[in-house]
């Protein structure tokens, strides 16, 4: 029998939700796709005012619902959840117990391992997701070699609170910038890649080599500031930002080509468009040059770059990149592993379709269980959880991964804490 889930993805500039149909097999099937604009309640991915997003996370629900509305379907009143926001970084973690009698791991063994990562008490941080990179075993002690998905409290607690105050119910979190390596082949992963995600006012980028996650943070700079640049100079936001998506061209700086603009556009010659373009660009890529120094990666990411997110079709973009990174291969790419309409697989939607594949409890409002307060998680090392009509604690929901030895890992505060504007 077929059950209806949803996905809901809150970005700085709107927040989508999607629902999919579930088969017995585990397939979806995409239903409906729906957003609404953020209207400023939320910067860098946090919520800065409570009762705005929570009206539109109403609306947006009330839309969604009444796409998929049947006589066997009543509203949706649940969802899981994506964050991506300011202050969220990897941070590696090694647990470790006694392997007992035997001397193997077992699921058990794997189970305790995870917990006692998730249950790692961090100040002012909330632990949102974990990878694991496997297991290395020393005599009689086994060790997990862990990746924690940490954010500082309010990226959450303001999230969840809109989410009550809308009376939608969280059924699992997830770290969208960990959920969306789903796009990479583990070919790339084996080599060595980079995935970026280019959003609204902020960029998140992770690293994989060896099949294993070596880092991951969010960037508090998006593309929206490209168009802001483009609006002092005397342009309205929508003018702006039409001169950055049809017009100008980040790889072209220095560019006299006199290509014609529209009139009301002429007080900016096209290389100058071009050169406001590729100085905020360029901005955005130190910082990724950065993470990437402090990785300990650099110049051994074979795989290349994978660009993904809405500014990832900035005309110029890849060929930027390939020149500031020093990086060979460079391509965007969005998810197309669902069934839905190739019209909508675009990669301003690449978080939002990653998240719905991983989700499997119905979020119909003729089931809704009861929330507990304590979180699980699914790894590859940990079964999924068999969902029964008892009530269901929130998830924080992972993709899977193989085991591997361990590994080593910086992790950089550098954006930690940066004030919002």
């Amino acid at each position: 029998m077929r059950k209806l889930t949803a996905a809901i993805q809150f970005g700085s500039s709107r927040i989508f939700a999607a629902a999919a149909w579930v088969d017995g097999d585990g397939q979806h099937e995409v239903a409906a796709i729906e957003s609404v604009q953020t209207a400023g309640c939320i910067r860098h991915g946090c919520v800065v005012s409570v009762d705005d997003t929570a009206a539109r996370i109403k609306s947006l629900m009330q839309k969604l619902s009444n796409r998929v509305k049947t006589e066997q379907v009543n509203n949706l009143n649940a969802a899981y959840v994506g964050l991506c926001g300011m202050s969220m970084r990897s941070m590696e973690y090694q647990p470790s117990t006694l392997l007992g009698e035997g001397g193997v791991p077992n699921a058990e063994v794997i189970r305790h391992l995870s917990d006692k990562s998730l249950k790692l008490n961090i100040a002012g941080y909330d632990i949102l997701g974990l990878h694991s990179n496997g297991e290395s075993i020393d005599g009689q002690n086994i060790t997990g070699h862990h990746q924690l998905i940490i954010a500082e409290h309010r990226l959450k607690q303001g999230i969840s609170a809109a989410m009550e105050r809308a009376n939608i119910r969280v059924v699992g979190w997830m770290a969208t910038p960990l959920v969306e390596a789903d796009i990479l082949t583990p070919e790339e992963k084996e080599k060595g890649v980079m995935l970026v995600d280019l959003g609204y006012q902020v960029t998140s980028m992770s690293i994989w080599k060896d099949k294993q996650l070596k880092h991951l943070i969010v960037i508090p700079l998006g593309c929206n500031a490209v168009t802001l640049d483009i609006a002092t100079k005397g342009l309205r936001l929508e003018e702006a930002e039409e001169l950055k998506t049809i017009w100008s061209d980040a790889s072209r700086p220095n560019d006299d080509n006199p290509q014609a603009m529209p009139e009301i556009h002429t007080a900016i010659p096209l290389k100058e468009l071009n050169l406001i373009v590729a100085s905020r660009y360029e901005e955005i890529l130190a910082n990724i040059a950065v993470q990437i120094e402090q990785s300990g990666y650099k110049g051994q990411l074979e795989a290349g770059c994978v660009l993904t997110g809405g500014g990832s079709v900035q005309k110029g973009l890849t060929t930027l990149f390939s020149k500031r990174l020093e990086v060979n291969r460079i391509n965007t790419r969005s998810c197309n592993a669902l069934r839905y309409s190739s019209s909508e697989r675009k990669p301003y939607l690449t978080s939002l379709m990653t998240m719905l594949r991983l989700c499997e409890v119905s979020c119909e409002e003729t089931i809704a269980p009861a929330v507990r307060n304590t979180p699980t998680v699914v790894t590859s090392n940990t079964p999924a959880p068999q969902h029964k009509p008892e009530p269901e604690a929130p998830k924080t929901v992972q993709p899977s991964n193989k085991k591997h030895t361990a590994f080593r890992n910086f992790i950089g505060d550098l954006f930690s804490g940066l004030n919002e504007n």
